[in-house]
């Protein structure tokens, strides 16, 4: 596909990504209405959550490849009125968000965003301490008193919880996003294809949904990838500090390596490491033949899922470009990536084919800035509606993959 198409269609995606991610959740019209007929018969209505995953997942993608000086209104604005609302937190789903906000912080260096992060991180912290379970697992919906774990849920944390633990050297914070997704992988898969259930409960083993669910699928995979892209650039500086320091001081042989943080993230690159590898070889065989993943990965005859695609490629880019992506460049190979990743030869040889047939496969899918053949908002434990449309859960992390694919098919 010629440069001027792609970069005419990543244009209007980064706009209609700046759109969605700021105004998605307001209410017009006949949305307006019915919920004013809502409240006014005492029936729920949901709350105005500004920085819920759907959005989060946009503001993901305009940060974590190097936030750049054109989007930084955008995504200050979207951080800003959260802030300016008191910070609420309503679901386990808003953690994501923290994911930028760490960048956002790291870019600006504004105190106000850092806190934003720690409040993110209390809040988890707090519900492992009231509504864990014995492992202290946190439930997708605490409030619902049943225990489960949904791997949405482990995504998000994990996600959140390694990155914040690693900027801000919290131990706890690596350790409690590990045991989630370790309970994950333990717990949550099933033996004969070794793909996820939608979710689980500790209590009595019981997994729950279907197996395969492509955007489960999809959650695990960003989240072990974004949280090795963070271990990794926390351990490359130490090894490049190590290194600097044993020059300066005419030393030779091995620096002393000390400290329960260092050893808390080797553990967990080591662990989160072999499952990414074991994950993409169990993925990767269901990749269609036009580059997407279906919306159940077994079945290879059924919808086409735009959003599980963009997911589980959004994972495969993270792990080629994660150190570039940590330093906020956004290119692949950075400062001691090599001596840190042990595995990256087969990443260069054996993940940049599927990661580029699944970016051509999402570009044929954009249409107005749209990433079309999304599958619909998934209800819960086996209801996932066969409807088919335009959702930020696919633009989202498929504008991620495809600025990777410009930056390194079309630069």
């Amino acid at each position: 596909m010629e440069k001027n198409i792609i970069e005419e269609q990543l244009c209007r995606m980064e706009e209609e990504a700046v759109r969605e991610m700021l105004h998605y959740y307001e209410k017009r019209g006949k949305q307006k209405i019915k919920e004013l007929i809502k409240r006014a018969a005492g029936r729920y209505v949901p709350p105005k959550d500004l920085i819920f995953w759907p959005t989060a997942l946009i503001a993901n993608s305009l940060t974590e490849w190097g936030l750049e000086d054109r989007f930084l209104p955008d995504v200050k604005n979207y951080f800003d009125r959260w802030i300016k609302a008191g910070m609420p937190i309503y679901f386990v789903d808003d953690v994501l968000a923290g994911v930028s906000l760490i960048d956002l912080y790291k870019k600006t260096k504004e105190d106000k965003y850092k806190k934003g992060a720690d409040k993110l991180a209390d809040y988890l912290f707090g519900l492992e301490r009231k509504e864990g379970d014995e492992k202290g697992l946190i439930p997708y919906r605490p409030s619902q008193k049943n225990g489960h774990i949904y791997a949405d849920g482990i995504g998000m944390i994990c996600s959140f919880l390694i990155k914040y633990g690693v900027e801000f050297e919290n131990i706890h914070g690596v350790e409690l996003g590990l045991r989630h997704m370790g309970s994950m992988l333990d717990l949550g898969m099933d033996g004969k294809t070794g793909l996820p259930y939608h979710g689980f409960r500790y209590a009595d083993g019981t997994k729950y949904g279907i197996i395969g669910w492509g955007r489960a699928v999809g959650w695990i995979f960003m989240s072990v990838a974004r949280s090795l892209s963070c271990l990794e650039s926390y351990l490359a500086g130490y090894m490049t500090d190590s290194t600097k320091e044993k020059t300066e001081a005419g030393e030779t042989g091995e620096r002393e390596e000390s400290g329960e943080f260092l050893e808390c993230c080797k553990k967990a690159y080591g662990e989160l490491d072999k499952a990414f590898w074991e994950l993409f070889h169990t993925i990767e065989p269901y990749q269609k033949q036009n580059g997407s993943f279906g919306w159940q990965l077994e079945a290879m005859e059924g919808p086409e899922d735009s959003s599980a695609t963009a997911m589980i490629a959004y994972g495969v880019v993270m792990r080629l470009d994660g150190q570039g992506m940590a330093n906020g460049v956004g290119r692949a190979g950075g400062a001691g990536k090599q001596e840190v990743a042990g595995s990256l030869p087969e990443s260069l040889e054996v993940v940049r084919n599927p990661a580029q047939r699944a970016a051509e496969y999402l570009l044929s899918c954009e249409k107005n800035g749209k990433i079309y053949q999304c599958s619909a908002e998934c209800k819960g434990f086996s209801e996932y509606p066969q409807l088919y449309g335009a959702y930020p859960w696919s633009l989202g992390p498929g504008l991620g993959v495809l600025r990777w694919y410009g930056m390194n098919f079309c630069g």
